[in-house]
């Protein structure tokens, strides 16, 4: 029974010692941090009968290569960094739009959201 204690003391101790770097398991990770496309800010929203005007400020910086917007089911690319976008031949109703940036690996930023209801009003 003695010799068992001894042995488990003896386990446990080598357990502990072993136990001082744990930070080496997450050192990777810190040091490739991957960096999203940074989010569009102001972004406004002016809608007339059926049509709308969107402009926003594109992030200072080479990191984002392009736009998307997302009205209701649609999604439109656009290929380069804008800061406005007009919709045409709406129906009146209701719509909620995010603005997006993209990464040149595709990934998307966090979205800014304006509602619009073009009647015109």
């Amino acid at each position: 029974m003695k010799t068992l204690k001894i042995i488990a003391t003896i386990i446990i101790a080598l357990l502990l010692a072993n136990c001082n770097s744990m930070e080496d398991n997450y050192k990777d990770y810190l040091n490739n941090v991957q960096t999203y496309s940074p989010m569009v800010t102001n972004l406004k929203a002016v809608a007339r009968l059926k049509e709308a005007t969107l402009t926003w400020t594109n992030p200072k910086g080479n990191i984002a290569v392009k736009n998307v917007i997302n009205i209701q089911d649609s999604v439109i690319i656009l290929d380069s960094m804008v800061e406005s976008y007009k919709f045409t031949n709406l129906e009146i109703r209701g719509y909620q739009i995010s603005v997006f940036t993209v990464d040149k690996f595709n990934n998307y930023s966090v979205p800014a959201i304006v509602s619009i209801f073009p009647n015109g009003e």
